[in-house]
């Protein structure tokens, strides 16, 4: 795991909401249309001068669809069970997005570590910690976003 960290592979089974697998290479991320969209949506917002609470606000009035539910449409297993609202936005899953560097096309890995292999408990690495590797996959947000 660690070798494969270091080498610049992603770690995580399931690409982050906006991407999914190449078929013909599943190492490979490439953009996710709609849910593609629906990002660039969220930044160019954030851009504009709204909070996350106010974005998601936007987003359920708009009646677009929570990445959980996209995830279910596409077949892809998700660990978050289905909200009783489709278009139920939060303010969180709006801070998640906008904090995550993969949308600018970066592999981000090792920002999480076990204290042990007993422990189920999840600490997070300082940002200096991580590795990040530029440029790996397909970038949904430009770097001056």
């Amino acid at each position: 795991m660690k070798s494969k960290g270091e080498a610049g592979e992603h770690l995580c089974t399931n690409p982050s909401y906006g991407y999914t697998k190449d078929s013909d290479n599943k190492k490979r991320w490439i953009a996710d249309g709609e849910a593609a969209g629906v990002v660039k949506r969220i930044f160019a917002l954030c851009l504009d001068g709204y909070g996350p609470s106010q974005i998601a606000r936007i987003l359920k009035e708009d009646k677009v669809i929570t990445p959980t539910i996209h995830f279910q449409q596409i077949g892809r297993t998700t660990r978050n069970a289905p909200p009783d609202n489709p278009y139920n936005w939060t303010g969180d899953t709006i801070a998640d997005i906008l904090e995550r560097p993969e949308y600018q096309g970066h592999t981000v890995n090792f920002k999480t570590y076990k204290q042990s292999y007993k422990s189920k408990k999840t600490c997070y690495n300082p940002e200096g910690k991580w590795l990040v590797f530029e440029n790996t996959h397909e970038a949904i947000i430009d770097a001056d976003t």
